[in-house]
């Protein structure tokens, strides 16, 4: 190894300037390993940058090809392009969304709704029905629309007096004749005067059913209603082909207007 020796011109010979001598002697392979060092530090930082900047690139174009084709449609477009092609079908429950849930039909829209109100809405049991004492419960949802007819029938012949024939059951016409009887007997009693006659206009102006208790026929409860006061009368009807007919009919109790 070829070594360079650089010196002060100093006393020869003497310790001191040898020491420094020995000091400032250099190699030159250590200045050749420090310059290679210092160019491979450069070179990597280099390499590194140039990586770097490669892979910002081929990802950058990377995405656009993912969302590109060669038509230029982006991702999106095709993408809308589908949804305009497929035929839907008819949307389920459209109103769920838009309906107002604000209120509930078993609580007053004055009441604020919180989850214990809905809650106790939901359990509100069946619904409640009128009631007059000493007539019964006023609940006829379960008159049938064709039972309903023949009674509104029924009450009609009986205000208007007419005659019962076709409204009667086989055999039991008479019933039907006992009951005048009664209400004649009845009227009389109550309100201190004789009945009407038919030619006189309807006997009563308005009826009330009540609820009716149905077993092998249907009794169903009605008031009739007057000036004077009423009279609570209960139908019996069985069932006849398709329609109803009267077995029998009878006059429960009597009542004045004023109470007496």
């Amino acid at each position: 190894m070829i070594t360079f020796i650089l010196s002060e011109k100093r006393p020869p010979f003497n310790d001191c300037g040898l020491r420094r001598q020995r000091n400032t002697i250099f190699s030159a392979g250590n200045i050749v390993y420090l310059l290679q060092m210092k160019f491979m530090e450069r070179s990597i930082v280099c390499i590194l940058f140039f990586c770097a900047l490669f892979s910002v690139f081929s990802c950058a174009n990377g995405t656009a090809a993912a969302f590109t084709d060669s038509s230029g449609d982006t991702l999106r477009t095709e993408a809308d392009k589908k949804d305009a092609e497929i035929l839907w079908t008819r949307e389920l429950e459209s109103m769920r969304l838009v309906q107002d849930i604000s209120t509930a039909d078993a609580v007053d829209k004055a009441v604020k709704l919180t989850p214990q109100s809905v809650a106790a809405s939901s359990s509100v049991p069946s619904s409640v029905y009128p009631f007059i004492d000493g007539f019964g419960s006023l609940d006829t949802s379960f008159i049938q629309q064709d039972l309903r007819t023949a009674l509104d029938t029924a009450c009609a012949t009986v205000s208007s007096q007419q005659s019962a024939d076709s409204l009667m059951a086989d055999g039991c016409l008479f019933s039907y004749v006992l009951f005048l009887d009664d209400l004649k007997t009845g009227w009389k009693q109550t309100f201190g005067e004789d009945m009407p006659g038919g030619d006189t206009g309807n006997l009563f102006t308005g009826e009330i059913y009540g609820a009716p208790f149905i077993a092998d026929d249907y009794e169903i409860p009605v008031r009739f209603e007057c000036g004077k006061g009423y009279a609570d009368v209960l139908f019996y009807f069985i069932k006849n082909g398709s329609g109803y007919k009267i077995s029998q009919i009878e006059i429960q109790r009597w009542g004045r207007a004023d109470g007496k």
